[in-house]
């Protein structure tokens, strides 16, 4: 190396100057990022502590789930609504926390979501680790996991048992209301020949509804010294008292009867509770093995005619004041439909005693027939109407009961009457029937008479079109199989059963059993569970029977009557 090429001092202290001037440079660097990535974290801690304060000021708890339906996480409030602590929770089936009978429910909605064929949130009923059942309503959507192939699941959970609660309480009394109305409208629209048959069936509507296995009025008669049972419904195997209380001595049922006087309901949910006396004295009046009673008084103006009243046999029942009134209101229209049956029937003597408490109503103002009074329309004058034969109804009983045939009143509003001479056919609306009565004569168009009646209180389908599941066995994933669970499309219902197709090709046979879901269609989307048995399969359409203690409910009830 020759002399020239050695590093001078002046050389190696103008490279350090340079390293010294590029690592200040590349340390203003780190300086300016260290900056940065403070201000970054500051900001990610501001953002974490508002994400923390709102999840822990929120309503709403959130689970998630990986591939196996296992709880990998869980928020501060899901454990609230769990009432378990977290350790507890992870790595728990989610299946443990989901009610038995919304097991399906929830692996049919999740299968649509990991699917992508559902976005909407779905109500199902979760439970807490001691037990206690809520409703939930279910937004969930799939979640990536790491080191996994399948993906996971994010529930976010929000408690509707307060709404589902009042939901529930404003449809019924929407429900109660209808059904005042219908029973009012019926028994005063009614003709005098038909007023005991619409009573009776006033008072099965009052039953289905109440939970009573038995709806009766009881008149008093000889001056206030007998009484009689004179209309009265009968659930299902259910015996009646009525031959005891025929014309039976009022002072013998005083003990009990004696609160009617100050117009009051008197109330018992578990006559087991009574006294001696009194329970011997209830016994006897009531159906046999009543486990609980109401009655109350039938007034005319300022007269007391008798009481009207409800039996259970089968489970007592705790009156509720809505019930109650209904029980009044509907005794109240029975009241009025026997005064006027009376006046009717009573010759002009006695009927002008009897409507001596009727205001009559207003009379017309004009004398001339053609003249409009309104609403209802008539034929313009001028217009000819077509001369054709026409059917011929009027009240009548055929003389041989055996030539009285029935015709049923297709979901309370027509009546078909077919001539089996000609084949015609007429329609009856429920107006025509109320105003000429359930006992008719019938005179078809080709002069063939006939004797019909209406039946009333026959059992009738609902035309529905509803959603819903089928769960064979208990429900819980791991004893699902594919044929145990499914969806379903119903398309009738009545008060003890379904009609419905089922999704898909599962096998179901007569006498199988299980349980079934739905939603109605009515304003609180009320949810009806029920467990039923097939009775009968016919092509892609199957009809099931409801069973169990509680196989005609309230709510099926009111649904029937709208």
């Amino acid at each position: 190396m020759n002399r020239d090429d050695r590093p001078t001092d002046h050389d190696s202290l103008e490279q350090l100057q340079q390293k010294i001037a590029e690592l200040t440079r590349h340390s203003e660097e780190l300086k300016s990022i260290n900056q940065s990535l403070a201000s970054e974290r500051d900001a990610l801690k501001n953002n974490l502590s508002d994400c923390s304060r709102l999840l822990k000021a929120s309503t709403t708890g959130l689970i998630s789930l990986d591939k196996s339906g296992l709880i990998d996480g869980v928020s501060s409030r899901a454990i609230d609504m769990l009432g378990a602590d977290k350790s507890f929770l992870l790595k728990k089936p989610i299946s443990l926390f989901i009610a038995p009978e919304d097991q399906a429910v929830f692996y049919i909605n999740r299968s649509r979501i990991f699917a992508g064929t559902q976005k909407k949130p779905f109500e199902i009923n979760l439970k807490k680790k001691d037990g206690v059942i809520w409703s939930a309503r279910v937004n969930a959507q799939p979640i990536e996991t790491p080191n996994q192939k399948l993906p996971g699941m994010l529930l976010a959970l929000e408690d509707i048992t307060p709404y589902r609660q009042a939901l529930e309480t404003l449809q019924l009394k929407e429900y109660f209301i209808n059904l005042l109305f219908s029973i009012i409208d019926d028994l005063s629209a009614w003709s005098p020949a038909d007023i005991d048959e619409i009573i009776v069936y006033s008072l099965e509507k009052v039953g289905l509804v109440s939970g009573a296995d038995r709806v009766y009025v009881c008149l008093f008669h000889d001056r206030k010294t007998r009484l009689t049972v004179t209309h009265e419904w009968l659930g299902d195997g259910v015996e009646t008292p009525s031959p005891k209380l025929h014309n039976a001595r009022l002072a013998s049922f005083s003990r009990i009867l004696n609160q009617v006087k100050k117009n009051s309901t008197l109330t018992v949910a578990d006559i087991g509770n009574l006294a001696a006396v009194d329970f011997a004295a209830h016994e006897k009046f009531h159906a046999p093995g009543v486990k609980s009673f109401l009655f109350t008084p039938l007034f005319y103006g300022r007269y007391l005619l008798g009481i009207i009243g409800c039996d259970t046999v089968k489970k007592p029942v705790a009156w509720s004041s809505e019930i109650q009134n209904l029980v009044k209101c509907t005794g109240s229209a029975i009241v009025n439909a026997l005064i006027r049956q009376q006046a009717q029937k009573a010759p002009a003597s006695i009927r002008e005693t009897i409507l001596q408490f009727v205001k009559p109503g207003p009379q017309g103002g004009s004398e001339d027939l053609l003249d409009y009074d309104g609403p209802i329309e008539i034929i313009e004058k001028g217009i000819k109407a077509e001369e054709k034969a026409q059917w011929h109804f009027e009240e009548g009983e055929p003389d041989d009961p055996e030539l009285l045939s029935t015709v049923l009143l297709r979901e309370g509003k027509t009546a078909n009457v077919a001539c089996r001479h000609c084949n015609r056919q007429k329609l009856l609306d429920i107006s025509e029937i109320r105003t000429i009565g359930t006992r008719l004569k019938a005179t078809c168009a080709c002069g063939n008479a006939m004797y019909i009646k209406v039946e009333l209180r026959r059992e009738h389908r609902k035309k529905v079109n509803l959603e819903g599941v089928f769960i064979r066995g208990q429900g819980d994933q791991l004893a699902l199989k594919s044929d145990d669970w499914g969806r379903i499309l119903i398309d009738n219902i009545s008060r003890h059963g379904i009609g419905f197709k089922v999704v898909g090709k599962p096998d179901v046979r007569l006498n199988d059993r299980f349980r079934v879901k739905f939603t109605l269609d009515n304003t609180a989307s009320s949810v009806i569970q029920k467990d039923v048995v097939v009775r009968s399969v016919s092509k892609e359409t199957i009809g099931c029977q409801f069973v169990g203690s509680d196989a005609c409910d309230v709510t099926i009830g009111f649904y029937m009557m709208t």
